[in-house]
């Protein structure tokens, strides 16, 4: 039977629950951490000051066999994870005001008795038990989407499980997103990379698609296999390759924005039949025509492809028509070459 406990928890046990990990903060419901330093100053801060933060909501189970409890994290687990970064020295707190006797400093370096305050500061936590893990995910997306803006791979990162999800999730972990600047560090912990690679995948499987339309029905359709997996990371990787031979300042191109990296991407597949010959399309020669057109699209007032290219790649980038114009042109640019 479903239950709904309202209790409190002091900080020291909480952190002594996830050190022997009772307390699993990263579930499949919630978000890489994103919270910037500033943030997780401030937090410590309220609570130096034992001032009240929000409800945290823990699900809780218990084994079996030995009665052990442990606490999934459906809601709170940034703060939680602030708060076990401070006790672990790393971050200080904020020095806008250094009449506080705690400001600028660590854990370790605060008198014992604020990080006794610390230790037992209460935390408010509802948990739950005897819910199904659908009652809990469409609590964890009833709490966020009403209340704080999650991104749309997050949402979905907690709504569906399967095989497809974890393809994509594997893309998105790839070192070239970082390497290469399309992605900032923060926009891979929200989840934008994954993203990326969906509508990759779906690219290379389907041809260019309506973003909006298209990634939810796939993590729906390929929740029990994926069997076009090793064949769609193969075709990356070969295309990435080719895009950093072409242009081995990648990072400093147009290219390596999202929107015209789908379109080198999608025209590199349709030219080459799908990978079958991608051979044939030089890189060295293909590479110094792109760069001329990127000159083109920077000029003060573009004209022909070059200034369709730009209405193209600058207003409802991910629908389907405007993503056909970039890999229409692209393809003429290289095919020129």
């Amino acid at each position: 039977m479903s239950k709904r406990s309202p209790t409190t928890k002091d900080i020291a046990l909480l952190h002594q629950l996830y050190k022997a990990g009772q307390l699993v903060l990263t579930t499949e419901f919630q978000r890489n951490s994103v919270w910037p330093r500033d943030a997780k100053a401030y937090l410590m801060d309220t609570i130096l000051n034992d001032k009240p933060i929000p409800l945290l909501f823990f699900q809780r189970t218990a084994d079996s066999q030995t009665g052990r409890l442990t606490y999934y994290v459906i809601d709170g687990q940034q703060r939680l994870r602030a708060i076990f970064d401070y006790l672990e020295d790393r971050f200080r707190t904020s020095q806008s005001d250094r009449s506080k006797p705690y400001s600028g400093k660590v854990f370790s370096a605060l008198p014992s008795s604020l990080q006794n305050q610390i230790r037992n500061y209460d935390l408010v936590v509802e948990e739950l038990s005897g819910y199904s893990q659908a009652d809990i995910k469409d609590m964890f997306i009833r709490m966020n989407k009403y209340v704080v803006k999650l991104a749309p791979q997050e949402l979905r990162h907690a709504q569906y499980v399967g095989k497809f999800r974890d393809f994509v999730e594997e893309l998105g972990g790839m070192d070239f997103w970082r390497a290469n600047r399309v992605f900032t560090p923060l926009q891979i912990r929200r989840m934008r990379a994954v993203e990326y690679s969906a509508e990759v995948t779906i690219l290379l499987i389907e041809g260019p698609q309506d973003k909006k339309a298209a990634i939810d029905l796939y993590y729906t359709r390929y929740e029990k296999s994926f069997p076009d997996g090793p064949t769609v990371k193969n075709l990356l990787q070969r295309y990435l390759d080719w895009c950093l031979k072409a242009l081995s300042d990648l990072a400093t191109t147009r290219y390596r924005r999202p929107v015209d990296l789908y379109a080198l991407i999608g025209a590199l597949h349709r030219m080459s039949e799908e990978g079958r010959k991608l051979a044939r399309i030089s890189p060295a020669t293909a590479g110094p025509a792109l760069k001329e057109f990127d000159t083109q699209t920077r000029v003060e007032t573009p004209s022909g492809d070059a200034a369709r290219y730009l209405v193209a790649a600058s207003s409802q980038t991910d629908n389907l028509i405007p993503r056909q114009t970039r890999i229409d042109v692209l393809g003429k640019v290289i095919t020129s070459s």
